[in-house]
């Protein structure tokens, strides 16, 4: 019996200093990880205007999609959105809406969709052709054998729309 409280207070006494070390070491590393990422977001919104400033705004919606919007030198806004198509990773995109709300910018950050398939949705040339240059209230077109990873292109943008739109 005393034997086992002792090893029983021996391992609590090791847990409470293991969390102890694991808060110290979360809480020098946290402020890097942030500023990581605020680099890399960085990097992706200069692929869309080079040279431009940024403005986080704070969303306030209930849309779990966005993932974020930001202001680009109060010219156009940029909206980070999620949605789902065929794949269970969600497919992430950063789209630009110009001061009129035309989208004037798509760049996909990540996918997992099928290749020759629903990848067909992320081409330069569909998208250049698909989604840019399309006003608020247009339709956005979808592709032929891919209709989960198209009605989810439609879905994120539509999300992004209804963002942009609360903030004119």
């Amino acid at each position: 019996m005393k034997k086992t409280l002792s090893l029983v207070l021996f391992l609590g006494i090791i847990s409470a200093l293991s969390g102890l070390c694991i808060g110290y070491v979360n809480g020098i590393t946290e402020p890097l990880i942030a500023a990581n990422e605020l680099a890399s977001e960085k990097q992706n919104l200069e692929l869309m205007y080079p040279g431009k400033e940024f403005i986080t705004i704070d969303y306030t919606g209930d849309d779990e999609n966005i993932l974020g919007i930001y202001e680009v030198s109060g010219e156009a806004y940029i909206v980070k959105v999620q949605g789902y198509g065929y794949s269970s990773t969600p497919i992430v995109a950063l789209i630009g809406f110009d001061t009129e709300g035309t989208i004037s910018n798509l760049i996909i950050l990540s996918n997992q969709e099928t290749n020759g398939y629903g990848s067909r949705c992320f081409e330069e040339e569909f998208i250049n052709t698909a989604y840019i240059g399309k006003a608020m209230d247009e339709d956005v077109d979808m592709v032929s054998g891919a209709t989960l990873t198209s009605t989810a292109m439609q879905n994120m943008i539509a999300a992004a729309r209804n963002a942009v739109s609360a903030l004119y």
